[in-house]
């Protein structure tokens, strides 16, 4: 992946065990010195001709700098063929090499303003960086240059899965693949070199969660959410058109003076089979929210809309210069009327995780969920994958219970849609004297949720 100099950022997301730092010391070989006859590395234009700037960064943790990273380097590294110094550090920080390359060794603990610095034509992460450390590393690439990380996922680094891990921009940007445990085992995996008895004994000792970073190098945030049976292949699905006669529509709307507003619809079906149809998330004044939500709204069924009960609240910081709530001005102004919609997040929740429960029998699905999202609702869906409980942190972890409240973030439409169930709205028929004639009528593609 990184030979091939096809992508800008690789990322190697792999289990604890699987030689990520082995890799990607010999990776960084091959880019110093080009070709080694490795039978691995032939015919990759990046080791053949290396046309970026000769300067880079190695990027790691502060306590693995020293005892690990180092000596892979010097393990893998051709000898005498460079010389490093510490610059009063206390491991080798500066590296300067026989083929004219240069580069720094830097921990993660670090200022992100001391990134800002040089020209880099690479750089090698060896832990999940920081947001702000990996920005302003690609700052640096202003004369083209190549990124690649090799890490285990472990809790800090969600940040990593929207931005690589569910990338679906521009091809040759961002790419990663992932390993677990078992593919460095001599009988499982592919060149193994670990015994499947030690595996086994290690994996032992990890706790359930653990196992998700540690044993298959899945990310650690994932671990803690709240909705853990939310399955991107099961609730996922492409959008289909929504009719009067065939779908009751509910709207809920979650209002913010700091925060993007939220508003979400989901359509309900004769089978009550919930969808999540459409959501609409920003930073809107009034009049552009109330001229969204009826433009979204348009050739729906509604038979509800609910708001947070903050849109009826009367504190000074949340009225108009009339001095009306947001409900009010919404009602008064533009013909949006809402009701107050609870703020029992426990009932919510529980609502949301039994509207998802799904059964499966080998790949058969032997029950369907309750409710779906459209692929299109892009927030709803990363709501679902961010929604986390929140934890206690450090050493006092280990002498306190879980705590039973959500985190309050990343949750906007995850309330709204709470909100909605709660309603417990069931389909009704269209009336009679409303329903199209049958010779208008547009028979929509009948729903295939695996379709």
């Amino acid at each position: 992946m990184v030979g091939a100099d096809k992508n800008f950022v690789s990322f190697f997301c792999a289990a604890n065990g699987v030689g990520k730092t082995a890799s990607g010391a010999v990776i960084l070989s091959h880019i110093l010195w080009g070709q080694s006859g490795n039978e691995y590395f032939k015919n990759l234009p990046l080791f053949d001709n290396f046309k970026y700037p000769k300067r880079g960064r190695i990027v790691s943790d502060p306590t693995t700098v020293a005892t690990v990273l180092i000596p892979e380097l010097k393990k893998w590294f051709p000898p005498n063929r460079y010389i490093s110094s510490k610059m009063g550090k206390n491991y080798e920080y500066m590296w300067r090499t026989d083929s004219g390359h240069s580069f720094e060794v830097m921990s993660l603990d670090q200022d992100p303003k001391e990134f800002e610095s040089a020209t880099l034509g690479w750089a090698w992460f060896d832990e999940p960086p920081t947001e702000a450390i990996f920005k302003a590393t690609v700052a640096r690439m202003r004369a083209g240059g190549i990124i690649y990380i090799t890490a285990t996922p472990l809790t800090g680094s969600s940040w990593l899965y929207d931005h690589i891990v569910t990338y679906k921009g521009t091809e040759g940007q961002r790419d990663f693949v992932q390993a677990e445990v078992e593919d460095n085992c001599k009988i499982h995996g592919v060149r193994g070199r670990l015994e499947h008895e030690a595996i086994l004994k290690m994996v032992a000792e990890y706790t359930e969660d653990e196992k998700q970073a540690r044993v298959w190098g899945k990310f650690a945030h994932l671990v803690g959410l709240v909705f853990k049976n939310f399955n991107r292949k099961i609730h996922i699905i492409r959008p289909f058109r929504i009719t009067k006669r065939d779908f009751v529509v509910l709207e809920a709307l979650d209002p913010h003076t700091r925060n993007p507003d939220a508003v979400m619809w989901v359509g309900i079906d004769k089978n009550q089979t919930k969808f999540v149809i459409d959501e609409l998330y920003g930073n809107f004044i009034t009049a552009e929210l109330a001229a969204r939500i009826k433009e979204k709204a348009g050739g729906l069924r509604l038979i509800s809309r609910i708001a947070d009960p903050a849109a009826f609240s009367e504190d000074k910081h949340l009225l108009n210069a009339q001095g009306q709530t947001l409900a009010s001005t919404l009602s008064n102004d533009y013909g949006i009327s809402y009701l107050p919609g609870t703020k029992n997040r426990q009932r919510a929740d529980r609502r949301i995780k039994d509207a998802l429960d799904y059964e499966l029998r080998g790949e058969e699905i032997v029950l369907s969920p309750e409710l779906y999202i459209f692929d299109t609702c892009h927030r709803t869906i990363y709501e679902f994958e961010h929604y986390q409980w929140d934890e206690w942190r450090g050493r006092i972890a280990e002498r306190k219970s879980p705590k039973e409240k959500p985190q309050d973030k990343d949750d906007h439409q995850i309330e709204n849609l709470g909100r909605i169930l709660l309603q417990e709205a069931a389909f009704t028929p269209l009336p009679l004297m409303l329903q199209p004639q049958a010779s208008s009528i547009k028979t929509a593609k009948s729903f295939d949720p695996f379709d």
